[in-house]
């Protein structure tokens, strides 16, 4: 058994098997993932997890070079699309509108789906090869 970081061993064995530029979407409770899209649902109850602990679980396993926010979250969520763009001090990061952002989802190697009922938390996390600047931690902590 792990003694930190993901316990999930479904998620896990998904984070463990991405490669270069592989696509991971963390959702929120309302996001419609096409049928085609693996999707991990991790949604207990309400707010649990919250779409915040998600991202900084995986930020804490995986190598991102770039990410994408659900463009809404700028004027929905204000506070939360600051917060990640703090998480990412060396991604790259671009909005996409809804129809833009759902054609993406429908490219990744998986979907997370949390139970975060707060608007517009969704993003696509690109992944990344080892580059030593990506791979320094972040700060992410709980």
């Amino acid at each position: 058994m792990r003694k930190t970081g993901i316990i999930n061993g479904r998620l896990m064995g998904a984070l463990t098997s991405l490669g270069h530029t592989d696509r991971v979407v963390i959702a929120d409770a309302g996001l419609p993932i096409p049928k085609e899209c693996e999707v991990i649902d991790l949604a207990l109850v309400r707010g649990i997890p919250s779409f915040l602990d998600t991202v900084k679980a995986i930020l804490n396993e995986i190598v991102v070079e770039k990410a994408a926010l659900f463009a809404p979250m700028k004027e929905a969520n204000l506070p939360m699309y600051e917060t990640l763009h703090q998480m990412l001090p060396n991604q790259e990061k671009e909005r996409l509108e809804s129809e833009a952002f759902l054609e993406e989802v429908k490219k990744a190697k998986i979907v997370v789906r949390t139970a975060e009922f707060a608007p517009c938390c969704n993003m696509i996390l690109y992944s990344a090869s080892g580059v030593e600047e990506l791979c320094r931690p972040l700060d992410v902590s709980f």
